[in-house]
């Protein structure tokens, strides 16, 4: 287990304290099964990391904190506005749960 860093929007402190975010997808691997990271004064466990198309994150919205589908893809867009979402992009979709110490 090691402890990593992995930072999120502001907007996401309300679901992943009340456990609706239990995911979040990233281009790249952050960490494996069973590495910890801290935020918003929580601590998290990551569960599993797999390597999926954008477009499957974007029907698992709700895991990912988000309102609906398009709220998901938006978001995507404003972190990465150079690329934007394409629905092909292979990307690490880290799922993770609270830990209490």
């Amino acid at each position: 287990m090691s402890l990593i860093q992995l930072p999120f929007m502001p907007f996401f402190e309300g679901p992943m304290l009340a456990g609706i975010k239990t995911c979040t997808s990233r281009t790249s691997r952050k960490g494996s099964p069973g590495d910890r990271f801290s935020v918003f004064g929580a601590t998290f466990e990551l569960l599993d990391v797999s390597l999926v198309p954008l477009s499957d994150v974007a029907n698992m919205w709700k895991e990912e904190g988000c309102r609906s589908r398009e709220h998901f893809i938006d978001v995507w867009c404003c972190i990465h506005p150079k690329k934007g979402f394409q629905p092909d992009q292979r990307v690490y979709l880290h799922h993770f749960k609270r830990v209490m110490l």
